[in-house]
């Protein structure tokens, strides 16, 4: 079916092998017409090769950073001539910076791999691994992905691209285009001369990535996690609000966490109370003293409890104060297990308004009932906008029933003015749907087409 494709690849060197049944590499595509076969490039050259016969032989490819599966960029539509890309073995760190603060990797290095290799080193850096460290760093900014740290949106803290457009041509975004640097400045600046283009690589499929710089966060001189606990809805919504001059203000510099207790205790075990907001203070100890009666004060006029999480290590406590220093979450892992990564994905945009946050969870949830489907809800505060994510389940293990319960989530919540900014690749082509301006869409039309058609460099 694709003979000439893999006699092309053969005389580089490169194998054409079937896909695993069960590769999490696919996970998030549920009912669509996913590869049967994948190639595992180890090099750049290598990349290159794939590319320029994918090309050739009109073979689509679907990319995955590593085998964990986030990251994956999958074609609108499935083909029975599709190949997987599996970057895992190109899993080489090659550059960091710890005065500066940045590292530069391959795709196939996840953020544990990195938290390890500093930690070997005697390195005191924090790695925002969101709540799972086998994911790949490289996903995680392709997905516009956010962790828990002051350094949580994983887009904003990239750095320099290198890619492999569809005819074979490398790119290198940024700095890294400034033809005589020898590098010195491609992790240090974003934006080079002339347009931004780094972000036409994220939540698309128009190129194979290959490098990626990454800001790491030095650890701070002190660090304090807390939570705020909350029995009822009106304190929610109050915090809520409070939440977002906290961290417009800079206060609280990390993403804030509000969530109900079932979704809690659904991702970290027993422990939280009706309403929860989690958050942390970093810097000089005598401020953080400061700080922490500042938020004393607060809570009391919310009607919360500020509790200290810094000795916490168990249950929904524990989990969100590692978090918020950048590690993963063990809790997490357990729920991904549970479910066989069997659940889909959504991240809607709202404003940071008390009453909005509370009725995204209330309609969400019976949204899901009618659909027969369980979720849970955690809202994180971006600079200025709630990221409400939605992790999907169908009780039963009816993929088609998932699928159907996101896709009426996104109907329901574009009427409302709320749209997804992240989902898996089964939801994409009906998110993008609902970005219906006319401008945009034709402008998507061409720069899909210059880029697909190798008129990139």
């Amino acid at each position: 079916m694709m003979k000439n494709f893999s006699e092309l690849l053969q005389k580089s060197g490169i194998a054409l092998d079937p896909v695993r049944t069960a590769a999490m590499a696919l996970r998030g595509a549920v009912g669509m017409v996913t590869p049967k076969f994948a190639v595992r490039p180890a090099t750049v050259e290598q990349v290159q090769t794939i590319q320029k016969a994918a090309k050739a032989d009109g073979v689509t490819l679907w990319v995955t950073p590593n085998h964990s599966g986030n990251g994956l960029q999958a074609p609108a539509a499935g083909s029975e001539r599709s190949v997987l890309v599996d970057l895992s073995r190109m899993n080489r760190i090659l550059k960091v910076d710890t005065d500066s603060a940045y590292v530069l990797v391959e795709p196939g290095v996840s953020y544990g791999e990195l938290r390890r290799w500093l930690k070997d080193k005697g390195f005191s850096m924090w790695v925002d691994a969101g709540r799972d460290d086998d994911a790949s760093i490289m996903g995680g900014i392709l997905d516009r992905a956010f962790g828990y740290t002051a350094y949580g949106d994983h887009a904003m803290m990239q750095c320099g691209l290198e890619l492999v457009m569809r005819d074979g041509t490398l790119v290198r975004t940024g700095m890294g285009a400034f033809g005589t640097d020898d590098g010195r400045a491609w992790q240090l600046f974003k934006y080079g001369f002339g347009p931004y283009t780094d972000g036409l690589y994220q939540q698309g499929d128009w190129a194979v990535p290959t490098k990626v710089g990454f800001w790491i966060s030095p650890q701070p001189p002190a660090y304090r996690p807390f939570a705020l606990r909350m029995d009822d809805e009106k304190a929610f919504v109050a915090a809520t609000e409070a939440a977002r001059d906290l961290r417009i203000n800079m206060v609280v510099p990390n993403n804030m966490v509000l969530i109900d207790k079932a979704s809690d205790e659904a991702l970290y075990g027993p422990g939280a109370s009706p309403w929860n907001l989690y958050g942390a203070v970093y810097g000089l100890p005598k401020n953080l003293d400061f700080l922490w009666t500042t938020l004393h004060g607060l809570a009391g006029k919310l009607g919360g409890r500020l509790e200290d999480l810094g000795q916490v290590s168990s249950g929904p406590g524990g989990a969100h104060a590692a978090l918020m220093r950048g590690e993963a979450s063990a809790a997490w892992r357990a729920f991904h297990e549970r479910h066989q990564g069997r659940y889909l994905r959504l991240v809607f945009a709202l404003p940071i308004e008390g009453d909005k946050a509370l009725r995204f969870v209330a309609r969400s949830r019976e949204l899901a009932r009618e659909s027969g489907c369980d979720l849970v809800i955690e809202q994180g505060t971006s600079w200025r906008a709630l990221l409400a994510e939605i992790l999907l389940v169908a009780p039963d293990g009816d993929n088609r029933k998932q699928r159907d319960c996101a896709e009426r989530l996104i109907q329901a919540w574009a009427l409302e003015g709320i749209g997804v900014v992240r989902a898996d690749p089964a939801l994409r082509a009906a998110a993008l749907g609902t970005y219906a301006d006319a401008g945009f869409v034709k402008l998507r039309g061409k720069v899909a087409a210059a880029l697909t058609d190798g008129v990139a460099a």
